[in-house]
């Protein structure tokens, strides 16, 4: 059997090439690269602090709001009709959900939250806390852009509370609604 010396050369060369050719575009499959450039979202809803009834103070960062002050007598409730506001910055749906309660619940009778516009029409109301449970909260709430909701908290404590009691509530307010 006679051995074609240059056709087995071209043969080899194809080869190599191929293979290193296979090679080189595998490895572009292995490392992809990605930039994205990330702004700043305006915020379509924002708290509002004015007008607080007396005792309540919130600390506002942005979205989060922490607020203090809220309290009820052992064995009675209290009522704070403006605890905190909501304003819309533009035209949205919402839904306020609650996400945790935790503490003395044990000794806790209720919290129910209830939304109020300007002209004091109720927009709706849920219970954070009610009957030993943790409440769910409201959805596909609608707000016109410049309006101030308020957020009016009711608080009752069973007899079995004492001073040292107290509860730590985390609502979330999601827009829009999905």
């Amino acid at each position: 059997m006679k051995i074609n010396i240059k056709k087995s050369l071209k043969f080899i060369t194809l080869l190599a090439s191929a293979l290193l050719i296979g090679t080189a575009s595998a490895a572009v499959y292995h490392h992809l690269y990605l930039n994205a450039t990330i702004g700043v979202a305006a915020l379509k809803l924002q708290w509002d602090d004015t007008n607080l009834d007396q005792g309540v103070t919130p600390n506002i960062q942005g979205a989060y709001c922490t607020i203090s002050g809220l309290e009820a007598p052992q064995g009675g409730s209290a009522t704070y009709n403006k605890a905190i506001g909501i304003k819309a910055i533009a035209n949205t749906t919402f839904d306020i959900e609650v996400v945790d309660v935790t503490g003395n619940t044990t000794h806790l009778d209720y919290i129910k939250i209830e939304l109020y516009d300007a002209a004091n029409i109720s927009k709706g109301q849920f219970y954070v806390w009610q009957n030993n449970n943790k409440g769910s909260g409201l959805t596909d709430l609608s707000i016109l852009k410049d309006e101030v909701w308020r957020l009016q908290w009711t608080i009752a404590w069973k007899t079995t509370a004492n001073p040292s009691c107290n509860v730590v509530v985390s609502l979330k307010v999601t827009t829009p609604s999905p």
